[in-house]
């Protein structure tokens, strides 16, 4: 009933967004043309402009793009770097696409109508995409039938997350530039958004914190990379590897040792998404605070935890510096383990590579204290003999994780 009262409302709302300069501009000639102060009405240009009106609405809604949007993008991008985010249209129609305008949505407008429209449940992650258009809208002057036409935008993420992508943005002018006819084409693709870097000019590295990972990760750079495998006595033509001078003196006969092919060297990062109870406590209330009232805002906030994001952003420092060093990195995010009811895209924890990896950083999700202690005291029980490193923000820790053999990073 609802929507049957506030219909002509929204038509002609929807009619007052599609008009332009030109349109405006028409329509003011056709009132000037009634001649209202001296009482003779110009008939033929009421009646031009009116009919040009008419025909140019009728017209441009009658040409009204059906579009199909693909997009082409990198696997990830780090929190707050700029990318260039390409946008393939496919006209679906049998007629030709005039006078694009083609772009993503930048203006978050909200809708006048919300309340009596049934809302969407994959819309509840709209207010967690902080991102910045930083283009502006590229112009198409015409797409044909079943043809493809690309276009380049540059976006930018300012927090780490799986975030969906913008909506695209086709406006239609045709013809004449009178009305401007408004396509958005939802988007399902989803790109992940990693920890951002961090460097010598953020807390950490002031603190110290960035020197001592790195005086940890030079020390795993160095050590040898070759197994030793035994001895055995030199034969004519054998590759020399190192000379045992010690076995060659006790045995009299030349000695080598003997060296399997290059060892991996091997280091295991633990990330505790947990925070202490009583910060927990403090966020909550000083959310209740400033009014925090929206569900949804507040479920933002929460994925956003400044304390998470340091441990996170340190966490990916040291797996690109680890990588670059040519160091193997295991990675075990506390919380990994339990199913989210978000849709995030699916990622083989067995990958060694730095991108799968980087990923898996962008889907942690803070967890309770509980469960990040029974995760670190499983993995701690079956702790192996490679270098390991607990990155966390807290202070406090069963007997069995503080005594752990593995080097504590806290992040304050």
């Amino acid at each position: 009933m609802a929507t049957v009262l506030v219909f002509p409302l929204r038509t002609a709302i929807a009619i007052r967004r599609s008009a332009t300069p030109a349109s405006i501009s028409m329509l003011l000639v056709g009132i000037i043309s009634l001649n209202i102060l001296w009482g003779y009405p110009w008939v033929g240009m009421f009646a031009a402009c009116a009919a040009t009106l008419g025909i140019s609405l009728l017209v441009n809604q009658l040409m009204q793009p059906r579009l199909q949007a693909d997009f082409s993008l990198p696997r990830c991008v780090e929190a707050g770097q700029t990318f260039n985010l390409r946008i393939h249209l496919k006209n679906l129609r049998h007629v030709p696409a005039l006078q694009l305008t083609a772009g993503v949505d930048a203006s978050r407008r909200k809708d006048l109508f919300r309340h009596f429209r049934r809302r969407r449940s994959n819309q509840r992650n709209d207010l967690s995409q902080a991102y910045q258009v930083l283009s502006d809208a590229e112009s198409i002057g015409m797409i044909s039938p079943r043809e493809t036409v690309s276009s380049d935008v540059t976006i930018r993420f300012a927090h780490r997350g799986v975030h969906r992508l913008p909506d695209v943005c086709v406006k239609s002018s045709f013809p004449f530039c009178l009305f401007e006819f408004t396509k958005r084409i939802p988007s399902r693709t989803t790109l992940p958004i990693t920890p951002r870097l961090l460097s010598q000019a953020d807390d950490a590295g002031s603190s110290g914190k960035l020197s001592d990972m790195s005086g940890w990760i030079r020390k795993i750079a160095a050590t040898e990379a070759y197994d030793y495998s035994g001895s055995r006595e030199y034969e004519t033509g054998m590759s020399v590897r190192r000379w045992d001078f010690a076995s060659w003196a006790r045995l009299g006969k030349p000695i080598v040792q003997e060296f399997q092919t290059p060892g991996v060297r091997m280091a295991f990062i633990l990330v505790d998404t947990a925070v202490e109870p009583r910060l927990a406590s403090s966020q909550t209330a000083s959310a209740k605070a400033t009014g925090e009232r929206d569900t949804e805002s507040a479920d933002a906030t929460a994925q956003r935890d400044e304390t998470i994001e340091q441990v996170l952003s340190m966490a990916a420092t040291c797996l690109t510096e680890l990588w670059q060093r040519n160091v193997g990195v295991q990675l075990m995010i506390t919380g990994e383990s339990q199913d989210s009811a978000d849709e995030t895209p699916a990622v083989d924890k067995s990958a060694n590579d730095l991108e799968t990896t980087l990923i898996r950083l962008a889907m942690a999700h803070r967890t309770s204290t509980q469960q990040a202690d029974e995760d670190l005291a499983a993995f701690v029980e079956s702790m192996p003999q490679s270098p390991s490193m607990l990155i966390t923000s807290r202070d406090e820790f069963p007997a069995s994780i503080r005594n752990a053999a593995c080097k504590f990073m806290r992040v304050q």
